[in-house]
Parts: structure tokens; C-alpha cells; sequence
């Protein structure tokens, strides 16, 4: 009997904004533990920009790549938030050592991206 991989779509919704439901930067970076302006650097945009509009609709496209990656990698931790973390800031051999949060921090979403799905349908990455 097979069974079906994690879906990568773990509802997290402290990280939209409740008036908006939109995802909210200022939430993600508190997930993350970083501070607004290193979300800011990670998707393109400039800090007080995103400080002033954290969920603006112009932000959703690469806030969304933040969340799916947070939301895998707490759903393949099965919802411990806090071992998720763990993970975040270990270094990773499958990223050259480097931790998932120096990817996140630099923007490179897509080494994150691949190894989360290789570690959902548990191949080698």
C-alpha cells in the first residue's frame, strides 16, 4: 500500500493578515525569526516599502514562494514548528552545507524549492 506524499499545503493562517487574507511579510519574518527587511532583501523589494505594506498584492507572488516553503517544511516536520526551525538553521549537506535560512536570506528559493520536494516524495535531492 502506497501512501500519498505531504500535500505542501499545511494551513498556516497566522501568516496572512486577518482583514486582507493576504500573506502578510511582517508575519512571515516573525516565522522565520528575521526581521522585515531581510524578507524585504530575500524577494526583490525594498525594506521600507514592505514595512509600510507588508501584504501588499504586489508582494504575494514571492511571499507565496516564502510560505510554501515554510508550510513544507513544517508539514514534513508534521506541524512541530519548533523542530522546523531546527531545520532551518542546521546546515544542510544537500546545500552545501549551507542552512535553508542562508537560502532564504539570499533569495535562492529555487536549491529550497527542489529539496523540499525531493525530501516530500523521498528521493535523493
Amino acid at each position: 500500500m502506497s501512501v500519498a506524499p505531504p500535500s505542501h499545503y499545511i494551513a498556516l493562517p497566522e501568516l496572512f493578515n486577518p482583514q486582507t487574507h493576504r500573506l502578510d511579510a511582517g508575519r512571515i519574518a516573525n516565522a522565520l525569526s528575521l526581521p522585515v527587511g531581510s524578507v524585504a532583501t530575500a524577494i526583490g523589494r525594498k525594506a521600507e516599502g514592505v514595512r509600510k505594506r507588508p501584504d501588499a498584492e504586489s508582494l504575494q507572488t514571492e511571499l507565496g514562494r516564502l510560505y510554501r516553503i515554510w508550510a513544507g517544511i513544517v508539514e514534513l516536520y508534521a506541524g512541530d514548528h519548533t523542530n522546523a526551525s531546527v531545520f532551518l538553521n542546521a546546515p544542510n549537506p544537500h546545500l552545501e552545507n549551507k542552512t535553508p535560512l542562508a537560502f532564504i536570506k539570499s533569495g535562492e528559493f529555487d536549491a529550497l524549492e527542489s529539496l523540499l520536494s525531493a525530501m516530500t516524495l523521498r528521493q535523493p535531492a
